[in-house]
Parts: C-alpha cells; structure tokens; sequence
C-alpha cells in the first residue's frame, strides 16, 4: 500500500511539471512590454541626453499615424500606424501605448497620445510604466502587452 501511494504522489508531483514547458508563463510579454518602455521614454520619443524628456513634436509625430513626411529630429522611421514595427515587437505580440495625466489620455499637437488596440480584460495583460516629462509637465506612459 504504502509503494502505491508514494507512486502516486511521485506522479502527482511530476505530472505537472512535464507540461510546463508548453504553457505560456508570460516572461517574455514582461521583457516585452519594459523593454518598449525604455526605448520610447529614453530614445524613440526623447534626446538620448535627457531620457525622460519627451520631444513634444515627435511625440505628436509618432502618434498621429499620419503619412505627412516624417521629422527629420524624430528618431524612429516607423510611427504608431505600424507599432509593431516601430517597436520591434513580434507580430503575435499586441501592444497598447499611452501616455496619460491623472488617469487621463494626453493630447499634444491636437493628437491622442494613445496607439494600439483596446487591452483585452478576459486575457493577462503586461504593464510597464515610465514618468515622463512632456511639455514641461509630469506624465505616464504606460505600454501594454499581451
């Protein structure tokens, strides 16, 4: 009896960790969603020199989604029309970018600082903040992934 219960605790314990490799655990969406955080706070929307400062123009730039010819001082060829491109995430990977006040959506330039589609709320999404100055004002700029 007592080999008979040790053979099904031994399988118990086991069992669950033959299948782990094949379920998805999220790491990868957390290296993700922190690093398109940095990119956009420290070098895509900001002077490398002063990471955290938000170019005004460029960040209206990036999120307008517009083909009007792209800024010479911005520092991405790839705007939130093509995000995933932009940010060098893989196509399975679905990003969300806004930069928000006081849980408010920011405008710069008569542009929503906002990109990417809806977070779902049935699925587990990533969150990776950054605060950052835009216009002289404190702001967060939150990137979602899932």
């Amino acid at each position: 009896m007592s080999v008979f219960l040790l053979t099904v605790a031994f399988v118990v314990g086991f069992l669950p960790g033959v299948f782990e490799p094949f379920t998805a655990s999220g790491e990868g969406d957390v290296l993700a969603s922190d690093r398109t955080a940095s990119l956009l706070a420290e070098q895509l929307l900001a002077d490398p020199e002063t990471p955290g400062a938000l170019n005004a123009t460029c960040t209206a730039e990036f999120f307008s989604e517009s083909d009007d010819g792209r800024i010479d001082e911005c520092r991405f060829d790839a705007d939130a029309g093509d995000l995933g491109t932009a940010l060098g995430v893989s196509p399975t990977t679905a990003v969300n970018v806004t930069i928000e006040e006081n849980g408010t959506v920011r405008s710069a330039g008569g542009v929503t600082l906002d990109a990417g589609p809806t977070p779902p709320e049935s699925e587990s999404v990533v969150v990776s903040r950054r605060v950052v100055l835009l216009g002289g004002e404190e702001s967060d700029l939150y990137v979602r992934v899932w």
